[in-house]
């Protein structure tokens, strides 16, 4: 059903204390087939509710007096609305408190601001459809309730009067009175005796083509039922009359679905039934569409959930090698030059790993619900550093390349230094990839201030092959490409300006391009970011990094004496030969040399039983028998004082992997990447772990 379709405007209910925002909403679902109630309070919105009918109420979650919280679990309490499907919009932070707060009260969905509006139309317009499906249903059934009651008095009516008169005036009584649905008279033979003219327009026969014929004819199960037991008598005492879900057959020998009504009376001495057949062939094939559809789309998501299980899975297997080497590299003897090159190895790594996430995130920046970051950061270390991940091949194509940042803009800015500097290597990743020679020029600028928010207008300049003016409507749209001859060239999946754009607009900002075929382009983005009150003391980078490496000095001095103090035996089982060897290198450089190995659950589990470990490091996806099933091999053969500590090492980073791991049995959880000061966590405190080996709750492990 397209919403041009709907007779009569149908209601939504916007509820938020600010009434800028409920005029945002308007602006995004203002529809001729929507009638928009606009409510300030929680308080308002119930009683508008007591007034009138809506397909689905959209609420904010934090007001003055009463919350959305508690707004939306007064609307479910009540019998009249406790069905109207409810969406959460919030700018909090707390994302994960919120999100299971709103779904205990009730609600069907939870969108965070900034929403991007097409994904806000679209969620409206699929619950409208539904609510539109849902009221056709419930009109058609009422008819038909209707129709069944007037049936029912009807055959109770006839049945009585048919009781008096003779057998000749009660089946003309019964055809004169019934027009509606097809009515047929059987004696208890089954053999028809009369039916109305509804027959024609149901059955395709006219009625001296089934008089004197059985009454299977029409209705194939009426052979092997007991009309006697099953009819409707009005002068039973307790008898009842019930519709039975019947497949008649019409003339032309299709079968459709219809509800059947068996009444019965004595005439002349003879018992004679009547049978009433209504036709819900169109319900029922509309009920099925509905159960397909569903069907369909819970395959669909399925689907992609496997496959991004799998994505996540094959990317983050080789990427632990190349980071986790790299950071040993990095604490070996180097030249400067070989410290450098490899430093940028380093750094390009994190950068694919954190595009690699929201890459696998990408449903969740369709949903809405990707979550902001706000930390400080100085923006023109962001984009000297972002332009020094792609130095080498800077140089190789000797290509020029400069960065300026406007002087009225702050030192240091808040906001998700992470998305943006995603969104800035898709940009200056784009630049070099289709610029072959020439320069690339990347600046930021002041567009607007606002009190502590300002907005950032940044640019990247290229002078490459640029795009044809007719080409660019297409360039944000997921998995597009110019054309097929530039993708053969230069490769790409077309995901990653459609990213940016949404990253973008999730800041609060806006992308575009300038261009010209063969005069290069302008990618133009705006962010909105806060002045940092605080004065700058360090960068946050530096902290992290200095904290590091203080953790790796100790490991290397008095702690790594302690540590190999400790009497631990360890079982490293993994199938992938460099990471088994980047983990038991990573063990011996924070001081146990000594760990044993397994390539597969099955010989882990083997080595177990023929010896004693303390400590299990556990792949999950492994050949012959994977890290989840071993886990639950070792916590039921082995005996309690054998049981050793496991620490899941997987690859699977996806919402529940984690919860798979603790419900196996496992004790923690560590997500490749693997980082030397997490490995180091770990062993500092996996003997706190030993009582948690059974029946940990999650909330102990998390």
């Amino acid at each position: 059903m397209e919403l041009e379709e709907l007779v009569t405007p149908i209601n939504i209910l916007l509820v938020d204390d600010n009434p800028d925002n409920l005029l945002a909403l308007e602006a995004v679902l203002d529809h001729p087939s929507y009638r928009l109630l606009k409510c300030l309070s929680g308080e308002e919105a119930l009683r508008a509710l007591m007034k009138e009918d809506v397909a689905v109420i959209v609420l904010d979650v934090q007001m003055p007096g009463m919350d959305g919280f508690e707004t939306a679990r007064l609307i479910k309490s009540r019998e009249r609305t406790k069905e109207i499907p409810i969406i959460f919009i919030s700018a909090t932070s707390k994302e994960t408190e919120h999100f299971y707060t709103g779904y205990s009260v009730g609600a069907i969905d939870y969108m965070l601001k900034p929403f991007v509006p097409q994904i806000l139309r679209t969620k409206i317009e699929g619950f409208v459809k539904l609510y539109a499906s849902n009221k056709k249903l419930q009109i058609q059934t009422e008819l038909l309730h209707q129709k069944t009651r007037e049936l029912e008095k009807m055959n109770k009516e006839l049945m009585r009067t048919a009781y008096k008169l003779s057998k000749t005036e009660a089946q003309e009584r019964v055809i004169r009175q019934t027009s509606i649905d097809t009515m047929i008279t059987f004696d208890e033979a089954g053999i028809i005796l009369s039916a109305n003219p509804a027959l024609r327009r149901m059955f395709g026969y006219q009625e001296d083509e089934v008089v004197g014929k059985h009454a299977s004819m029409l209705i194939p199960c009426l052979e092997e039922t007991d009309c006697s037991g099953e009819a409707y008598d009005p002068d039973a005492e307790h008898s009842g009359s019930r519709l039975f879900e019947v497949r008649p057959m019409r003339k032309s020998g299709e079968r459709f679905y219809a509800e059947m009504k068996l009444g019965k009376a004595m005439v002349d001495h003879e018992q004679i039934y009547a049978c009433t057949i209504s036709d819900i062939n169109d319900r029922k094939l509309a009920e099925k569409d509905l159960i397909e559809a569903r069907d369909t789309a819970e395959v669909a998501l399925r689907a992609k959930t496997e496959f991004l299980a799998m994505v996540s899975h094959e990317i983050r297997t080789p990427m632990n090698g190349v980071i986790g080497m790299t950071n040993l590299l990095l604490e070996t003897e180097l030249d400067e030059e070989q410290r450098e090159y490899a430093d940028i190895i380093h750094k390009s790594g994190d950068a694919l790993l954190l595009i690699i996430n929201d890459i696998l995130d990408y449903s969740k920046i369709e949903s809405g619900k990707m979550e902001l970051e706000e930390i400080p950061f100085a923006l023109s270390t962001c984009m000297e550093e972002t332009i020094g991940l792609f130095s080498a091949k800077l140089q190789s194509r000797s290509l020029q390349t400069s960065y300026s940042v406007d002087s009225r803009l702050p030192e240091l800015v808040e906001g998700d230094v992470t998305k943006l500097r995603q969104v800035l290597i898709n940009l200056i990743g784009n630049a070099i990839k289709f610029t072959e020679e020439g320069s690339i020029v990347v600046s930021a600028e002041l567009a607007e201030e606002d009190g502590e928010s300002i907005l950032v207008k940044v640019s990247v300049k290229d002078t490459g092959i640029g795009i044809p003016p007719e080409k660019v409507s297409e360039l944000f749209q997921p998995f597009s490409q110019l054309d097929s001859s530039m993708t053969r060239k230069y490769g790409g999946t077309g995901l990653g300006l459609a990213i940016c754009k949404n990253l973008v607009e999730l800041m609060g900002g806006t992308i575009g391009v300038d261009s010209e075929a063969a005069e290069g382009a302008v990618f133009i983005f705006t962010v909105r970011l806060r002045r940092h009150s605080e004065l700058p003391m360090k960068h946050e980078d530096e902290q992290e990094n200095r904290a590091v490496s203080v953790s790796g000095q100790q490991s290397g001095g008095a702690r790594a004496e302690q540590l190999r103090a400790r009497s631990c035996r360890i079982l490293v089982a993994e199938d992938n030969d460099i990471n088994r060897k980047l983990i038991i290198k990573m063990l011996e450089r924070i001081g146990y040399p000594q760990a044993a190995i397994a390539e597969n659950g099955e010989a882990a589990l083997l080595e177990l039983k023929s010896g004693d470990y303390d400590l299990v490091f556990m792949d999950i996806q492994m050949p012959v028998m994977d890290g989840l099933e071993a886990a639950r091999r070792i916590r039921q053969e082995l005996p309690g004082e054998r049981q050793p500590v496991i620490v899941a090492m997987t690859a699977n980073v996806l919402e529940g992997d984690r919860e798979k791991c603790l419900e196996a049995g496992m004790n923690h959880y560590m997500a490749k990447p693997i980082r030397m000061n997490i490995l180091e966590q770990v062993m500092q405190q996996w003997p706190s772990y030993r009582g948690l080996s059974q029946g940990a709750t999650k909330s102990a492990l998390l």
